[in-house]
């Protein structure tokens, strides 16, 4: 996964410090890159929100001067119904509009840390993935490739035939080369002619393998033992595609 752009908005800076360290843990536990940014009042997250809508997570103050956080987050979903907004507050009778605002959670002052990480697992797990590609020229046009298409890679003299669950595409390119642009945690290097799809791969023999399209494609000795291992991880859902 890439960032995760996190904004605190509270107009209490030891509040804001405290939330700053959670996050900070939290993150180094779930090995998630974070950056946060932190906002004394509603009006300056706005006005950056405004130019720059890169945010993923809000931990969002109700009761603050000025615009306070119900508004605020209305005035956010007019805008932009992805963010995933957890309200923080002193009091409980703002519930039904969290609601209104498709609010993750509420989080009661003083804040919980064990109850913060919960609200902020919720968070990540509803934020899109974004889907990985690759760009082959094929024949002087460029085609964008999704990488969960491609079954499986195949390399001969100078060319690569990349097949994919709709088509064929041949381009003039090593298979070293388009190696390095695959996710290493979704492909696996099963000889030097093939690069396989994990979540494609039907049945492993002792020298080949099967995949969903019933294509059958050779596993060279020297890469049967990673390939085999890749495999069992992927399926055993130790690789988060």
């Amino acid at each position: 996964m890439d960032i995760i752009n996190i904004a605190i908005i509270d107009d209490e800076k030891v509040q804001v410090e405290l939330i700053e360290k959670y996050v900070k843990i939290w993150s180094q536990g779930k090995n998630i890159r974070v950056k946060t940014e932190s906002f004394y009042s509603a009006e300056s997250f706005d006005f950056s929100f405004s130019m720059d809508k890169k945010y993923d997570i809000l931990l969002l103050d109700i009761q603050m001067p000025g615009k306070n956080g119900i508004e605020l987050a209305k005035k956010i979903r007019k805008e932009d119904d992805r963010v995933n907004i957890i309200f923080i507050t002193a009091i409980t009778d703002y519930i039904q509009v969290g609601y209104d605002v498709s609010a993750i959670n509420y989080l009661v002052k003083p804040i919980n840390e064990k109850k913060l990480f919960e609200c902020l697992d919720k968070a990540i797990s509803k934020i899109p993935k974004e889907e990985k590609t690759i760009l082959i020229n094929v024949d002087g046009e460029i085609h964008k490739i999704k990488q969960g298409d491609i079954i499986y890679i195949e390399a001969f003299s100078h060319f690569i035939a990349i097949n994919t669950i709709n088509e064929k595409y041949t381009a003039r390119k090593s298979i070293s080369e388009v190696e390095k642009e695959l996710d290493g945690e979704l492909f696996v290097r099963c000889h030097r002619s093939y690069i396989a799809s994990l979540k494609y791969i039907k049945r492993i023999g002792s020298n080949e393998l099967q995949l969903d399209n019933e294509d059958i494609i050779p596993i060279s000795r020297r890469q049967y033992s990673n390939t085999n291992m890749a495999f069992i991880r992927y399926f055993r859902g130790e690789i988060n595609e």
